[in-house]
């Protein structure tokens, strides 16, 4: 009677444990499966066109002089064109700039 008891004891386990691995497979395969298509849903990026709406233009400025910053407004207003000011950028030097200037339409 031992014997039938072991037997029937083993085949339960081995249902369990065989529930238990496909139950577990299941959830890796649908978090790998959401995790895959998730990516997809993402925001979608768009490169923008070039705008001919902004001119840059570079300025150099005499560092060392007495009147920098006199110099240095003069050098916008001359390099501006009439045209509107955007931003004014350090460049790679000390006393040069890059001048960001809106086009007229």
């Amino acid at each position: 009677m031992g014997m039938v008891v072991e037997s029937i004891g083993e085949d339960e386990l081995m249902r369990y444990a065989d529930l238990y691995t496909k139950v577990i497979l299941t959830v890796i395969a649908g978090l790998l499966a959401w995790g895959t298509l998730a990516r997809f849903r993402g925001p979608v990026v768009h490169a923008q066109a070039t705008s001919s709406r902004f001119f840059v233009e570079e300025i150099t400025v005499d560092s060392a002089s007495q009147q920098y910053q006199a110099t240095f407004q003069t050098a916008i207003n001359a390099a501006a064109k009439g045209r509107e000011l955007v931003t004014v950028i350090p460049f790679d030097q000390r006393g040069r700039y890059l001048a960001v200037y809106t086009l007229r339409p």
